[in-house]
């Protein structure tokens, strides 16, 4: 298939394949495996996006698997039970639903911070905040590109927020002495924001064990998706 064509199989349910969708357009995947019944994407030359009709098709889609690959987002059953079956090594599958928002216009921001690039004088906060065992260069190139937004409130930075690596919306961090205030929610907004002055679909993946967030995304406009998808890799 073209990219057109695999496009047009993609859309068939956009909420779930939303992040396969973007990676696409945004010119950031490598097409491994494109047929009528699945579809194989290689992101950032570190984990694979698989969605297929049956698990015979995504076994045959994951023979293209380049060597040293092991982390895959499958984005059905049929996706998941092939990647258990081709790849028996992997034995933790964490289940997300899948967002996006559908407008193209900005959203007006709630006036109850000031939110601007994050600084990347602040690394140490947000890696002590967010993630103290992750690399700090992969952090400071995010920042650096304007990938990452901080939210001030009292001339203090209240939180954060940014793109994953892959292109969702996440690291939504708001600091203890500034909760229940809506920054989190204005924070998501401006995020939303950022990626729309971009060209892009707004997305981001949430837990389904936490309902709050989904609700969250509901409140602000984003679509969620009834189905699952499985972050899937080997757990020690």
């Amino acid at each position: 298939m073209n990219e057109r064509e695999i496009l047009v199989y993609l859309e068939r349910d956009k909420t779930i394949r939303i992040d396969m969708i973007e990676a696409i357009r945004r010119g950031g995947a490598k097409i491994l495996y494109a047929e009528p019944d699945a579809v194989l994407l290689l992101k950032m030359n570190r984990f694979c996006l698989l969605v297929s009709d049956t698990v015979e098709a995504g076994e045959r889609a994951l023979k293209t698997v380049p060597e040293g690959v092991c982390l895959f987002v499958a984005h059905n059953e049929p996706s998941r039970d092939a990647v258990f079956k081709t790849f028996p090594f992997i034995n933790h599958a964490s289940a997300c639903w899948q967002a996006y928002y559908p407008g193209t216009e900005p959203i007006p921001v709630p006036p109850v911070c000031e939110i601007r690039p994050f600084p990347k004088e602040e690394l140490k906060l947000l890696l002590s905040v967010y993630d103290p065992d992750g690399h700090p260069e992969r952090y400071l190139e995010r920042i650096e590109k304007g990938d990452v937004l901080a939210a001030y409130r009292d001339g203090e930075i209240a939180g954060f927020i940014g793109f994953h690596g892959d292109g969702s919306g996440g690291m939504l961090e708001v600091l203890p002495k500034f909760r229940r205030l809506g920054i989190g929610s204005a924070l998501e907004i401006a995020l939303h924001n950022l990626a729309l002055s971009r060209g892009w679909t707004p997305y981001g993946q949430i837990y389904t064990t936490n309902n709050a967030s989904r609700k969250l995304q509901e409140r602000l406009g984003m679509v969620v998706s009834d189905n699952e998808l499985f972050w899937m890799y080997e757990e020690d």
